[in-house]
């Protein structure tokens, strides 16, 4: 049996209805109350990720609502007429036991927003998320400069990883694949020092990145394609793909690992030295 699909133009005008605004999203938060009356109280704990990305300066007259869009526009906190948005600010919710998420809120600033704002911004969708049910019980960000100075202002600490929120512990987390790019960038710059299984245990050995981009040479140069997902780019990655979370991974693989211990295998003493440990 054949379904008629409904045209994009239907689609497009079905959206048009809904009011999507900066700040808290209402319409969202009502549909989202109805919804967990359906659902069992183990469905309600979900976790609260926001992120923020650079967007095109661009203004436009919107003639549904009769205004010029594209300024800088903070909800609660004021819309201005002279700073233009390159950055926007968007918080999403997602189900921990029950597979959902659903977009809440976004803000849209002229520059970075700042910790303190942020923090604002951070109470009111907390709060919003109580006063229907919900129960936030851990925030994902990454570790940009202002995410982790508003995490702290609240009271989390690396020893106490979560704050209080109307008398309710949440615990903040950074996003792994973040983390990923953050050990990687910081292997661009420094060597790491530990011990190694394979020599004696009182021997410090050292780790550094020209290591990967030896042992990608010499698996190149005898035609071995181990390391066939790696290019040059991985090794040297330019600005802009050095924000890419598969290049990161990549590099920072078990297939590389595997790389250098397949040489050491084969008992090429040399190679322990020259692809992946210098004595200290």
């Amino acid at each position: 049996m054949l379904f008629p699909r409904t045209s994009g133009c239907t689609l497009q005008s079905l959206l048009n209805t809904v009011y999507f605004r900066t700040d808290i999203n209402t319409h969202v938060f009502d549909v989202l109350h109805h919804s967990l009356q359906k659902m069992s109280e183990k469905d309600w704990y979900c976790c609260l990720l926001f992120d923020e990305t650079s967007v095109r300066e661009n203004v436009w007259f919107n003639q549904k609502f009769d205004r010029i869009e594209g300024f800088e526009d903070l909800g609660s906190q004021g819309r201005t007429c002279c700073n233009i948005a390159n950055h926007a600010l968007l918080f999403l919710i997602c189900g921990l036991h029950r597979k959902w998420k659903q977009t809440v809120a976004y803000y849209l600033s002229c520059g970075s927003t700042k910790a303190e704002m942020l923090v604002h911004f951070l109470n009111e969708v907390l709060s919003a998320c109580q006063n229907v049910g919900l129960h936030v019980v851990v925030t994902v960000c990454d570790r940009g400069t202002n995410n982790v100075k508003a995490m702290k202002l609240p009271g989390s600490s690396r020893s106490e990883p979560f704050f209080q929120f109307q008398n309710q512990p949440t615990a903040t987390k950074y996003d792994p694949p973040h983390l990923l790019m953050f050990i990687r960038n910081l292997f661009l710059k420094y060597d790491v020092q530990f011990e190694s299984e394979h020599l004696d245990s009182q021997v410090s050995v050292i780790g550094k990145w020209e290591h990967i981009e030896e042992l990608y040479k010499h698996l190149k140069y005898f035609m071995i394609h181990m390391l066939y997902k790696l290019t040059n780019t991985h090794l040297a990655p330019d600005t802009q793909c050095v924000m890419k979370v598969s290049f990161t991974a990549q590099v920072m693989s078990h297939t590389v690992a595997v790389g250098i211990y397949t040489l050491l295998s084969y008992g090429k003493e040399q190679c322990l030295h020259s692809f992946c440990f210098h004595k200290k």
